[in-house]
């Protein structure tokens, strides 16, 4: 996956310390990305919007929808725009993935329906996309806090806290300057 993102990055002219454009990805690869909004234009009654943006917008962040053999990718707009980058980058991982699309999208309790591996696979594609390994061990060692490390990929302060721990990126850097 590792190499993969860094692959996907190189396609769009990024070098591993460059914030991802998950919306450039989309639109080279021919992925519309719609605001949640924009399905009243179709028929979605307001409602329906209105549960998903303002009275419950946690209980859907972005989906990834099979249209014959097209897809595109609803977002929820509800959610700022570093988290809504990040449900765009997960949702064009299981593009990228050629996940098979083999349950709901959503049930009657708002949750996806998806093979847990899949959903694995596309949150650590995501999460390479939007802050590699390697940046994450270049920012470790440079002392970089989670704001910093949000700030320069585009990403939440949570993101960059869960990528920073989860890649043992801090303890490979502490580590090292034990040694030294």
């Amino acid at each position: 996956m590792q190499a993969l993102a860094l692959d996907l990055r190189a396609e769009l002219g990024l070098t591993y310390d460059a914030p991802f454009d998950p919306y450039r990805l989309c639109s080279d690869y021919g992925v519309p990305v719609y605001p949640v909004e924009g399905l009243s234009e179709f028929g979605c009654p307001a409602d329906v919007i209105e549960h998903f943006t303002l009275l419950r917008p946690g209980m859907w962040s972005a989906a990834l929808i099979p249209y014959g053999t097209a897809r595109f990718i609803v977002e929820n707009t509800a959610h700022e725009p570093v988290r809504r980058r990040s449900n765009v980058t997960h949702e064009v991982g299981h593009l990228i993935l050629e996940h098979e699309f083999d349950g709901a999208l959503l049930t009657d309790e708002g949750c996806r329906k998806m093979n847990p591996q899949a959903e694995r696979e596309a949150v650590y594609l995501s999460a390479e996309l939007l802050v590699p390994k390697k940046a994450a061990i270049r920012a470790a060692f440079a002392g970089y806090d989670n704001a910093r490390v949000a700030r320069d990929f585009n990403v939440s302060e949570r993101f960059a806290q869960w990528r920073m721990d989860a890649s043992g990126t801090r303890r490979i850097a502490q580590r090292s300057r034990a040694r030294s």
